[in-house]
């Protein structure tokens, strides 16, 4: 039997590739002979570079920057062998995960940091960026990025700006970057969320990142300011593309700054590994992430394994921190059976702390059950 197991991190808590271990862990403890492929995988965001550092032709770049609170860090991109093609990641200059619980602010967290890691790659020859969004600090539309290539950002007297998403509403002008206009752009995204409005960057991902009440007001009249600028200077609507919201608004600001284009991310990681011949291979399939819920049908990566599983025949069980009703959409999308990890009640700081040893455990139990039906099935057959 092959069992094939593709993870996303359990955030705050556990990385792609330890889930991946803690569930193979599991497997392990009923049947130690089985042939295990493990793959730690992201939808474009978080712990996409693990992928292609692994799987692809390239090598990471390590480069000065700077957190979302413009504290001086090292972080890493992706440049690809043969090609002038770098993958930045959002989330390892502008995450929130960089960022000290006790630190977080989201009204002058920036995105310049990304920028900057931006900037060493274009300096570097590359003509095509592809900026993987998810896991941010930020809700600043990607303005940090276009001030740390050289845009600028005004207000009404024409002083700049100064950074993060607090300052948009002050904003009165736009005075675009003067290079990088033969760049292709590309925005690795796996949500459907717009810019504005109750789906939007601010109000379902701006508590997330410590937004009050007053902040989310705040946020959402820069971000809607940024968007009728961007309009009048750019001619590209930014408020109502598709996953627009992605990252603090951040692929839509791209959008709107550089014509960058929004494509999955998953897919795009899905073909430069070839994901789809490793599913075929599988008899059963694993994936997991913190959380599986109505969300995940909007693109989150746990679903976009059980499409492809469905799509291949392969059945697909979910793993999570927490599960949330109804699941009938979900087995609709392909899953086989989705678990809660969580064997007693227990509080999110203890499950976050276990999530490990939690992993093992209902891994182990739910391979029991499946890998006797997959064997009847077959001795059927």
């Amino acid at each position: 039997m092959r069992v094939l197991i593709i993870t996303d991190s359990f955030k705050e808590s556990l990385s792609a590739t330890d889930v991946a271990h803690a569930i193979s862990s599991g497997v392990k403890k009923i049947n130690s002979s089985v042939n295990l492929d493990l793959l730690p995988f992201s939808d474009g965001g978080e712990g996409g570079l693990d992928v292609l550092n692994k799987l692809a032709k390239g090598r990471l770049i390590s480069c000065q920057t700077q957190n979302a609170l413009g504290e001086e860090i090292t972080a890493n991109y992706f440049l690809f062998e043969e090609s002038k093609t770098a993958w930045i990641e959002l989330s390892q200059a502008s995450g929130l995960a960089q960022i000290p619980k006790e630190k977080r602010n989201i009204l002058r967290a920036s995105t310049f940091g990304t920028g900057l890691l931006i900037k060493d790659a274009l300096n570097k020859g590359c003509k095509e960026i592809i900026l993987g969004v998810g896991g941010s600090a930020t809700n600043d539309a990607g303005a940090g990025i276009f001030q740390a290539l050289g845009g600028k950002l005004l207000d009404i007297k024409g002083k700049e700006l100064k950074r993060g998403g607090g300052e948009l509403n002050k904003l009165n002008t736009i005075i675009p970057a003067p290079i990088y206009q033969d760049v292709t752009w590309k925005i690795a995204c796996d949500v459907d969320n717009p810019l504005l409005g109750k789906r939007g960057a601010t109000k379902i991902y701006g508590p997330q990142k410590g937004a009050l009440k007053a902040d989310i007001d705040l946020l959402e009249a820069g971000l809607s300011k940024l968007a009728r600028i961007s309009l009048a200077i750019f001619d590209r609507e930014i408020d109502t593309i598709q996953g627009g919201g992605a990252a603090g608004g951040t692929a839509a600001g791209m959008h709107g700054f550089f014509n960058a284009s929004l494509t999955s991310g998953f897919t795009l990681l899905a073909k430069m590994i070839n994901l789809e011949d490793a599913v075929k291979r599988a008899d059963l399939i694993f994936t997991a992430e913190g959380k599986i819920d109505q969300q995940s049908i909007y693109g989150k990566l746990t679903v976009r394994v059980a499409q492809l599983a469905k799509k291949n025949g392969v059945p697909v069980i979910g793993l999570a921190g927490g599960i949330e009703a109804p699941y009938e959409p979900l087995y609709k999308e392909g899953f086989s059976g989705i678990f809660s990890i969580q064997n007693a009640p227990i509080s999110l700081i203890d499950s976050k702390k276990n999530a490990e040893s939690l992993l093992i455990d209902t891994s182990s139990r739910v391979f029991n059950f499946y890998s006797k039906i997959i064997l009847i099935n077959k001795s059927l057959n």
